[in-house]
């Protein structure tokens, strides 16, 4: 029986995982175009591909200034297009987003700054104030850089935002790390004892986005809805990183445990794809 690849489900080539996350990136502006609209979070905050690219252009050359290339930098932030900003800013400048479990306590996220060797950890003064965590970044901040994104961007400087478009337009000409560097750090909850880092690389990431593309006939005009947290791997390459490398929106929430927000909130959003875990799912119902 002659089998044929359904529509926006291309059969997998091996070949197309061999790239970078931010070539991926570039490719899927490429083809779906810069204007669309694809990223949203809960302050109904949205960008376009273009808009993204060009914010964290210029926050990556200003996180560059404290930090050095492959460098292991925490990452304390909820889902929000910030924090979707943050992550591809570290990309564009080869830094590597240790992603932190701010529910993990201070004992654990500890142990797990001190096993990838995290010297700065960028965090959002309204995420620590909204969520209580002065204690918690008191904790975890002794004899690390705290840097709050909003001190960034009120530090950003009209040459700041000049060099950071200039950067956006030489992008996909700039030198790539290999397929096989690391791209992020994921870590163990530590429930077993301390915490375990777990190095995934360009090509694992791209490797999820291509196999699940291959599997699943995508439609490019659906929306995913994701309450689930980007420092665990379904928030991060089902929520985040799946939308955004092959050309869908995502509407990006900080929590899961919203149970009476959320199903509204996925209806206002107009989404078709809700990401969730059997128990959540059944909260939400």
């Amino acid at each position: 029986m002659n089998q044929t690849t359904p529509p926006n489900r291309p059969a997998f080539d091996a070949e197309r995982t061999r790239r970078t996350v931010t070539e991926a990136l570039l490719d899927a502006r490429n083809r779906v175009g810069g204007p669309k609209i694809i990223l949203e979070d809960h302050d109904r905050t949205t960008l376009t591909y273009d808009r993204l690219i060009l914010a964290a252009s210029v926050l990556g050359r200003k996180i560059a200034t404290f930090t050095q290339p492959g460098e292991y930098v925490g990452f304390l932030l909820p889902n929000s297009v910030g924090a979707s900003v943050t992550f591809f800013a570290l990309q564009f400048t080869h830094r590597v987003p240790a992603m932190l479990n701010f529910t993990a306590g201070a004992n654990t996220l500890n142990a797990a700054c001190g096993l990838a060797g995290v010297k700065t950890i960028l965090t959002s003064r309204k995420f620590v104030e909204a969520g209580k965590f002065e204690d918690l970044i008191a904790r975890i901040g002794a004899g690390r850089r705290v840097v709050y994104l909003e001190d960034l961007r009120e530090g950003l400087s009209t040459l700041d935002k000049l060099s950071g478009a200039g950067f956006s337009k030489i992008l996909k000409h700039i030198p790539r790390p290999s397929p096989d560097a690391a791209a992020t750090i994921l870590f163990t909850s530590g429930a077993e004892g301390a915490p375990k880092a777990v190095s995934l690389s360009h090509a694992n990431l791209v490797a999820n986005a291509e196999q699940i593309r291959a599997h699943i006939a995508l439609d490019l005009n659906w929306v995913f809805f994701s309450p689930l947290p980007i420092f665990h791997c379904f928030g991060l390459t089902g929520g985040l990183l799946l939308p955004l490398l092959t050309g869908m929106r995502t509407f990006q929430y900080p929590s899961p445990l919203h149970h009476k927000l959320i199903p509204q909130l996925v209806k206002d959003s107009k989404a078709n794809v809700l990401l969730a875990t059997d128990t959540f799912l059944a909260q939400y119902a």
